[in-house]
């Protein structure tokens, strides 16, 4: 009855990953790798959303807690930015997204995206609000941390005007190495 319960739960589970849209026509969707430690001495490599990694972190730890970092923006002036596209999707809640970006400021260790080109994996989503990561190296891409994709979602938000003047955003933001961030607005999310 167990494995039977099992495979249930993964045959609903590929369905919902594949009803998971690429923000780009033609990107493909991943999960995104989190190298990240769960307990004391114990480094887990878990895949989905932020918000799915703390649920995955809960269940091998029930003390696990992502602990908030201090923003790194001082950094990003040593950052080249390629290119940033504003309001080129559906619009995310900016209160939303910032949740998002302050979630994965507070996770310690390092994404890994699979090979590109137009490689996207979903690292955010909550009510209506989502933060992708893609990568356009023909390689897997790792990070320092995931306060490098905080960072990029976070300058989205700073250039990209909301327009409406509700507090909405989107956008797509181009960063040396042949990486980039997306935030938007998504119904399934």
């Amino acid at each position: 009855m167990r494995a039977a319960l099992v495979s249930f739960l993964a045959v609903i589970m590929a369905q919902i990953t594949l009803a998971v849209e690429s923000p780009i026509a033609g990107y493909t969707v991943v999960d995104i790798q989190w190298d990240i430690e769960v307990a004391p001495g114990q480094r887990e490599i878990l895949n989905g959303t932020v918000q799915e990694i703390y649920s995955q972190a809960l269940e091998l730890n029930p003390d696990f807690e992502i602990k908030p970092v201090a923003p790194i923006l001082s950094a990003r002036s040593r950052i080249d930015r390629r290119w940033v596209n504003c309001n080129n999707w559906p619009l995310g809640n900016g209160e939303r997204l910032q949740s998002g970006i302050n979630y994965l400021r507070g996770v310690r260790g390092r994404p890994t995206n699979g090979p590109g080109p137009g490689n996207c994996g979903q690292v955010s989503c909550s009510w209506g609000s989502s933060i992708w990561w893609c990568n356009d190296n023909s390689t897997p891409k790792t990070l320092d941390s995931f306060n490098a994709i905080a960072n990029s979602a976070q300058y989205i938000l700073q250039v990209c005007p909301s327009g409406d003047g509700l507090g909405e955003y989107s956008g797509q933001n181009f960063e040396q190495g042949n990486w980039n961030t997306i935030i938007r607005g998504q119904s399934n999310c």
